[in-house]
């Protein structure tokens, strides 16, 4: 969902107003989000069901674990993987007893949430953001935070590699571009972004070029109105066949961890030198707890309401049109192997002059099944992952304001809905064509499917990582003396944890952040032991204080 970042800083221009004059939109971003529900949008990506989808659901719960994560994406699995494939270089220092129990709840189905409901994009903001990150932090840590976004192509490929899972995750790099509607907006992009290269270390230059040629944007297949490009890093997912993938496997070779699923976390307390966690199948007891549940964080986290803002977004499968079809011809040159993020823009009509219109449309497309073969079963037609949809003629602001502090996935906004079904023709123009089988009466229509998805916005645009103060919690933290004769010494002193809040940007984020939070849970020195200790640090923007709590506010965007 690249772009959001910059949407979403245009769009809060005028949040402090609109919430000083609305009441609803100010109960809502500080009211709880409550706990997911069953009655969701079913995504595309979901179909057909993982084997784990229900894990659990029906198994009697443990009354004990050293570690309970709350929430089964992309979060919770890499906290998940991390803990339990950890082993430190000391032998004298491995984990002392029996087999670390990590136990892993969700309240609905297996990777139901944001990371099941995505756009299937790997693709770091690097150049429209590093000089209001340089600004907020220096370049040293601005430099930081894009090498860390960066770091999550090559991590969350190879950890797909590594599991056997390339082909059913589809995990793949592609060509992205940022491609742009109005020339103003196209040479303020290029300015920006060969200021960044002049400024940014050799790493962080790699994978950028400025496309103006029409001839190559022709060759795109992009529409006439499109006035130019900029080919950035990227890489495409399937996210829930990763996520539910590495989860079955963890579940296989681990049995000291266990995933429950329609198992919601509905209240946690201290009691008697541990945490109980309340689910409505019955408590476990445990000397930590992680919460991974993102826009879902402030239900059992109060002193997060308002600095992680459930926000709700759109998504839709789509079927290309005869001229993208992948074929022996032109299209199969590029089918599954591009990203777009598209920019729009309007004309002041009375001055002439460019407005920014919000523009966060941003598509993938999934790999054929010919260029695919899956043994997950997986037959795909190289349809299109379509989502964004605040680009509605003037309405965008309200679009998406309206859809601040809403935590419901169930339906979504008929006028963005409607947008998104119409939208790729403006994109490809002539290339799009009609839908290639003109199905009879019955037959699947071209819109295979449209869900919406939580994201979680950050109040200062940084993820939450790491410790959650007392303050935060509202919970006391078990004394470490105190934390049950079951639990391993060699871990950190008990607590609360967590590792939520992207805005937006979880696949460039969640992966490495949650390893960080499984190092600290461990009590590993940066650097020590073998992966994630590899892994680059996490940047201190990110890390949960007391203080930054306090600081941010999400007016402070403008």
């Amino acid at each position: 969902m690249g772009g959001l970042f910059s949407t979403l800083r245009s769009a809060l221009q005028t949040f402090k107003t609109l919430v000083d004059d609305s009441e609803p939109l100010a109960k809502r971003i500080a009211r709880s989000p409550g706990i997911p529900q069953l009655n969701a949008s079913v995504p595309y990506w979901t179909i057909p069901l993982s084997p784990i989808a229900q894990h659990g659901k029906d198994a009697v719960l443990p009354l004990y674990a050293d570690v309970v994560i709350v929430g089964s994406g992309i979060s919770g699995t890499a906290i998940a993987k991390a803990l339990l494939d950890y082993v430190r270089d000391d032998p004298d220092s491995k984990l002392c007893g029996a087999p670390l129990k990590v136990v892993m709840l969700e309240a609905r189905d297996a990777c139901s949430g944001a990371t099941g409901r995505n756009g299937g994009h790997i693709v770091p903001n690097v150049y429209t953001e590093y000089f209001e990150l340089k600004k907020k932090y220096g370049a040293a840590t601005a430099q930081e935070i894009l090498r860390f976004r960066l770091e999550h192509i090559p991590t969350i490929i190879g950890v797909a590699k590594d599991e056997n899972l390339l082909q059913d995750a589809q995990a793949r790099l592609v060509d992205d571009y940022d491609a742009f509607l109005h020339p103003d907006m196209f040479e303020k992009a290029m300015a920006e972004l060969e200021s960044y290269l002049a400024e940014v270390p050799k790493d962080l230059a790699e994978g950028f070029d400025i496309i103006h040629e029409r001839e190559t944007i022709d060759h795109l297949q992009l529409a006439k109105s499109i006035y130019g490009c900029i080919l950035k890093p990227g890489a495409s997912i399937h996210p829930y066949r990763l996520v539910t993938g590495l989860l079955q496997r963890l579940l296989i070779r681990y049995p000291n961890f266990q995933l429950y699923t329609r198992t919601p976390c509905i209240n946690i307390a201290s009691n008697n030198g541990t945490y109980l966690v309340h689910t409505p199948r019955g408590d476990i007891r445990t000397a930590h707890v992680i919460h991974a549940t993102n826009a879902w964080s402030s239900h059992l986290l109060p002193g997060l309401r308002k600095k992680i803002v459930p926000t709700r977004l759109h998504m839709s499968t789509q079927r290309p049109g005869r001229g993208l079809m992948p074929t022996k011809t032109h299209a199969a040159s590029w089918a599954g192997t591009r990203g777009f993020l598209f920019f729009s823009g309007k004309q002041d009509i009375a001055s002439g002059k460019l407005q920014q219109e919000f523009a966060f449309d941003y598509l993938t497309q999934l790999l054929p099944s010919g260029r695919n073969p899956s043994p997950g079963g997986l037959p795909t037609a190289g349809e299109f992952m379509f989502g964004g949809g605040a680009m509605l003629r003037g309405n965008a602001e309200d679009m998406l304001l309206a859809n601040i502090g809403v935590a419901d996935d169930s339906g979504s906004d008929p006028a963005i809905a409607a947008y998104l079904r119409d939208a790729l023709p403006k994109y490809f123009a002539g290339h799009w064509g009609e839908d290639p089988d003109a199905p009879p009466p019955g037959a699947e229509p071209r819109v295979k499917a449209e869900w919406t998805g939580i994201i979680a916005i950050s109040a200062d645009m940084q993820p939450w990582v790491g410790r959650v103060p007392a303050s935060v919690s509202g919970r006391a933290e078990p004394r470490g003396d105190a934390a049950g004769a079951e639990a391993h010494m060699l871990l950190a002193r008990p607590g609360e944890w967590i590792c939520a809040g992207y805005t937006g940007e979880g696949m460039v984020h969640a992966w490495l952040s949650g390893r960080a939070v499984a190092r600290m849970v461990l009590g590993v020195v940066e650097g020590e032991g073998e992966k994630p200790g590899d892994d680059p640090a996490l940047p201190a923007p990110f890390l949960i204080t007391e203080k930054r709590v306090r600081a941010a506010k999400l007016e402070h965007i403008m």
